[in-house]
């Protein structure tokens, strides 16, 4: 599991699957992201322990989604899924990283993500999954149908960036472009009313985009349910947003996860 080039220019991403749904869009950010330069691909199958105890209860059932019938959920059976679906998430994680010409690495941790992070060092990208669940209001839900009806426009669903720093998170912006510039999407950029005065600057670096392939919506990162709407209503194919001065902040994270239904790439600037 190694790869030729140079180490100083190795990114170290840290890709997170969990056995959802998301995890085809999850392998296919990290193929568009390690096809851009050299990477060290750390991959972990992250475990859910609360559905462990869920089949530890009696009378636990589960329901299928293929066939909609109610079925019981035994510990086992759990097992047994995990497995299948951790050895799928390898397999493509050896797919792209072999691809890519890229390092890379795989394991199962069972338990909360703040755990299993603690392991991983020195991370310039953290990609995970939604854990969304809920629905959402009908008249969001209806613009998210639209937006996403058929597969040609899945094509179309834009790169989306979040600025809400202190500083208008360079490295942020740098991944969030070449990531629609590798996947030929168009990029929004939801600027926070805490970093408006970037606005010029940022138009600026985004014309090389061409006028039609970028947008600039600014957004108030104080009312944090009007700004997960407005992500959600843009459908974007993947988030990029910066980990912060906090860096990987389990709460933060789960935050996103729970809001969005796309991918999240958190960058360390």
């Amino acid at each position: 599991m190694t790869a030729e080039g140079n180490e100083q220019s190795v990114r170290r991403i840290v890709v997170v699957f969990g056995g959802g749904s998301s995890d085809t869009s999850v392998a296919g950010v990290l193929a568009s992201l390690a096809s851009e330069g050299a990477a060290d691909i750390a991959a972990v199958f992250l475990e859910d322990q609360r559905l462990f105890r869920l089949a530890g209860l009696p009378f636990a059932t589960e329901l299928c989604r293929i066939t909609t019938t109610q079925r019981p959920l035994t510990f086992g059976g759990l097992e047994r899924q995990m497995q299948v679906q951790a050895l799928r998430a390898e397999r493509a994680v050896q797919r792209i990283a072999e691809h890519a010409g890229s390092s890379w690495s795989f394991r199962t941790h069972r338990g909360r993500l703040g755990a299993a992070l603690v392991e991983t060092r020195d991370v310039d990208l953290l990609l995970l999954g939604t854990q969304r669940r809920s629905l959402a209001p009908s008249g969001e839900l209806r613009a998210m149908t639209r937006a996403l009806r058929s597969d040609e426009v899945e094509l179309l669903r834009p790169v989306a960036v979040l600025l809400d720093q202190a500083s208008p998170g360079t490295r942020t912006l740098d991944a969030g472009m070449g990531l629609a510039e590798a996947t030929g999407r168009g990029l929004i950029v939801f600027l926070s009313d805490e970093v408006a005065a970037a606005r010029p600057d940022l138009a600026r670096r985004l014309e090389a985009f061409g006028s039609k392939r970028w947008a600039i919506q600014r957004v108030s990162s104080r009312d944090r349910d009007r700004l997960f709407v407005g992500m959600r209503r843009a459908a974007p194919a993947v988030l990029i947003v910066s980990a912060g001065k906090a860096g990987f902040e389990e709460s933060s994270i789960d935050a996103l996860q729970r809001q969005l239904s796309c991918p999240v790439v958190l960058v360390r600037d």
